[in-house]
């Protein structure tokens, strides 16, 4: 594990050293998630980009291009159900500060159990009655599940979770000059 820290280190460093990536806003504290490509960066980014063009589209009969736009009328949305429904329950670790999906949260203590040669019968009685609180959207419940079973996370080792909550996956913003007049809209799904 140490070994591969080490690496990844060698690699952020080598990456800022001869401009190929950064953290976006980095010397205000950087925004999580957000990139910014250097000379070198944006070449390989480029580069990579067009051999999956290369692969996908050209080399199929079957695939044509497209490049749509990144925002999409708020009713396309609702009629598909994702506003309603790209969502998930998520928990975080307060020691470790990462959040996980509950469900997959659960499934890897089971998992880790089957692992370790802990086969318990308890474990296929989590798994259900996971999937029943899920289907009633019963967020106390799957936190009294995960407190009960003392699952810990991955990170820190600990069971110091916040409560459940649900996390719409959908990355919503306003279009319009002025404020009060500005309607809702969403960023296509998959750029989440």
């Amino acid at each position: 594990m140490a070994a591969e820290q080490n690496n990844l280190a060698a690699i952020i460093s080598h990456c800022k050293e001869y401009g190929f990536i950064f953290q976006s806003s980095e010397i205000y504290d950087g925004l999580s998630a957000v990139y910014d490509y250097g000379q070198w960066g944006v070449e390989l980014k480029k580069n990579i980009k067009d051999a999956w063009w290369r692969s996908m589209v050209y080399q199929n009969e079957n695939i044509v291009g497209l490049d749509s736009a990144i925002f999409m009328h708020p009713s396309i949305w609702k009629a598909s159900g994702h506003v309603d429904n790209f969502s998930d329950p998520m928990i975080d670790n307060k020691d470790s500060k990462k959040r996980y999906r509950v469900d997959h949260l659960i499934e890897a203590h089971v998992e880790k159990n089957r692992e370790l040669g802990i086969q318990e019968e308890s474990d296929n009685a989590l798994i259900s009655e996971m999937e029943a609180l899920l289907a009633q959207d019963d967020f106390v419940g799957l936190k009294n599940l995960i407190d009960t079973h003392q699952i810990k996370c991955p990170i820190s080792g600990t069971c110091n979770w916040t409560e459940v909550r649900q996390f719409n996956l959908m990355f919503a913003t306003q279009l319009g000059s002025v404020a009060e007049e500005s309607d809702t809209i969403y960023l296509r799904p998959e750029t989440a």
